[in-house]
């Protein structure tokens, strides 16, 4: 089982994705996913979907628009698979 930390910094056009994962709740190392953020974030649902336990993701933003700490459910991420509406999710 994996815990998963997302950062998410820039503007909702412009955006970076870091993808982290801890297996033991105090150690968080870079998944080391490359390429497109959409493709990074396709496989991070795909490791998520074989690997998350059932707690929440958490989630840190720091954008432009707004700055919060989030989580949401394994269930809730995987079922949006855009990473464009993944971003319009956080802001709501």
């Amino acid at each position: 089982m994996k815990l998963f930390k997302l950062i998410v910094t820039g503007n909702n056009e412009n955006f970076t994705i870091n993808y982290t994962v801890s297996s033991n709740f105090l150690d968080y190392n870079d998944c080391g996913f490359t390429g497109a953020q959409q493709e990074k974030y396709k496989m991070f649902l795909v490791d998520l979907q074989k690997n998350g336990g059932p707690q929440p993701v958490n989630i840190k933003v720091n954008m432009t628009t707004q700055i919060v700490d989030r989580a949401f459910s394994k269930n809730d991420l995987i079922k949006t698979t855009d990473v464009y509406d993944f971003i319009k999710k956080l802001s709501r």
